[in-house]
């Protein structure tokens, strides 16, 4: 049995080192990419027509420190 699946590809700025990555949808809509350069994963879901989220997730070995963030 053949399925009539359309696969589209997406393709974004790394926002850790700048580097294009690129990732295909899968059947619930989510988009998975690591990136290159720096081997950050991320995952982006579209929620509306204008509305996109991504989040990022830092390579293993890796904290994200929390001395680099200031409220404002």
């Amino acid at each position: 049995m053949q399925t009539n699946e359309k696969w589209q590809s997406f393709s974004w700025h790394c926002p850790n080192c700048g580097e294009l990555t690129a990732g295909y949808q899968n059947a619930s809509g989510t988009i998975k990419s690591e990136c290159r350069r720096c081997h950050t994963v991320m995952v982006r879901r579209i929620m509306g027509r204008r509305h996109n989220r991504i989040d990022v997730f830092a390579p293993k070995g890796e904290d994200i420190g929390t001395d680099e963030f200031t409220a404002i």
